[in-house]
């Protein structure tokens, strides 16, 4: 028997090394697997890893807010149309620093008037962090824009969280400038019921808000605003507003109350420039109305006198 298997052995020697080494290059393969394998598993878990990390990092970097601009949930206005924000921030740029010139080139029409109107303001030193909030004018090619800013008061560290309204329009040379809000009747009823929407409430709402909350955490611009507030009327102001038939403009949004009080309800909020109709004055406070074009109710209330500069040439 031990011939037979000598025999069998000798005639199939060969088959048996063939399958023995087709088994060793086997095993050699899966052991070289899985060694690769292996370190390639503990290379990506290593940059898994980091890749997690950095994933946080810029997220929570990005969770800051970088500026405190208002956004508005549902709104028809146009965040930061390029042309009209570069427009309205060499306009505030100009007007910190009296730059006549650059005034002159940007507001349609410049006369003396205008020029005396921007340069009397000596409360805002620079106006920081601007946006603009547009809608469609009642022209082609005309804006109603609502300027929202941080003006920076000097001596106070805190800065005041402000909305303008300005008429922007392109002129015969292709520009846009910033032109009359009372250029004619049309364009001063159309900005009336444009002021009125929704999303325009709700940004001078916020805005307001946001006021306060600066107010109330800077006892210096608390101060200095509580100040504002109690000032007395000018002389000019207490003149005219002593008798029905003169009227008035908002220096800046102010809010129209149901009585002689800031605890009085808020009837209305009156934009930059709004002109109303002045019954009679009350203390520091003037009685005013005026008629919601978007409604063509009679809005009858007080606003604060020192947010009204008095138009020349009404009966007293």
């Amino acid at each position: 028997m031990l011939d037979n298997f000598r025999e069998w052995l000798s005639d199939n020697l060969r088959y048996i090394l063939l399958g023995l080494a087709v088994l060793l290059v086997l095993v050699i393969g899966v052991c070289i697997f899985r060694l690769v394998g292996g370190s390639s598993s503990k290379k990506q878990g290593g940059k898994t890893v980091k890749n997690t990390v950095e994933t946080e990092e810029v997220t929570e970097v990005n969770s800051t807010p970088v500026t405190s601009v208002p956004e508005l949930a549902t709104t028809d206005l146009v965040r930061d149309d390029s042309a009209i924000l570069e427009l309205v921030t060499r306009y505030y740029t100009a007007a910190a620093s009296k730059d006549t010139a650059a005034l002159s080139a940007i507001v349609d029409p410049w006369n003396a008037e205008v020029e005396a109107s921007i340069l009397s303001n000596d409360v805002i030193e620079s106006y920081e962090n601007i946006a603009t909030y547009s809608k469609a004018g009642p022209t082609e090619d005309s804006y109603v824009v609502y300027a929202y800013y941080e003006g920076k008061i000097a001596g106070i560290s805190t800065a005041v969280p402000s909305l303008s309204m300005l008429y922007v329009i392109r002129n015969s040379a292709g520009n846009l400038v910033v032109s009359d809000r009372n250029a004619s009747q049309e364009v001063s009823d159309y900005i009336n019921s444009v002021s009125s929407d929704a999303d325009v409430q709700e940004l001078i709402a916020d805005v307001n808000r946001m006021c306060e909350s600066a107010k109330n955490s800077d006892p210096a611009l608390k101060a200095f605003m509580e100040g504002l507030s109690g000032a007395e009327p000018s002389t000019e102001a207490a003149e005219s507003s002593s008798a029905a038939g003169g009227t008035a403009t908002a220096i800046s949004g102010v809010n129209v109350r149901s009585e002689p009080s800031t605890n009085g309800a808020i009837l209305a909020v009156l934009y930059e420039g709004q002109v109303v109709n002045v019954v009679g004055l009350e203390n520091d406070w003037v009685h005013v109305n005026f008629t919601d074009s978007s409604t063509g109710s009679t809005v009858d209330g007080y606003v604060a006198g020192n947010y009204l500069s008095m138009d020349s040439g009404g009966t007293v």
